[in-house]
């Protein structure tokens, strides 16, 4: 975490994770996250192998007039070797 603080949850355990933590999320692991407080989060995400293409994909998505579906976003994921949890 760079500023702020985020709610992390990891195969179901829910982390909050404020300035200077650090969370790893290892291949394969449920995992989702989002600031749920009003002030500004920042954070830095290092994913490896590199997941830029996934990351393009779902800005494509998500910018669109109507968000995607259920669906949509499960076939991008596949496309990038994931399985929706």
């Amino acid at each position: 975490m760079l500023d702020g603080r985020v709610s992390i949850i990891v195969e179901g355990e829910e982390l909050t994770v404020g300035r200077e933590g650090f969370v790893l999320v290892p291949r394969g692991t449920a995992h989702t996250f989002g600031n749920t407080s009003a002030e500004p989060a920042r954070l830095l995400v290092i994913h490896t192998p590199a997941m830029d293409g996934y990351f393009a994909g779902l800005h494509e998505l998500w910018n669109r007039p109507e968000p995607p579906s259920p669906d949509e976003e499960g076939a991008l994921m596949s496309r990038f070797g994931m399985d929706p949890a």
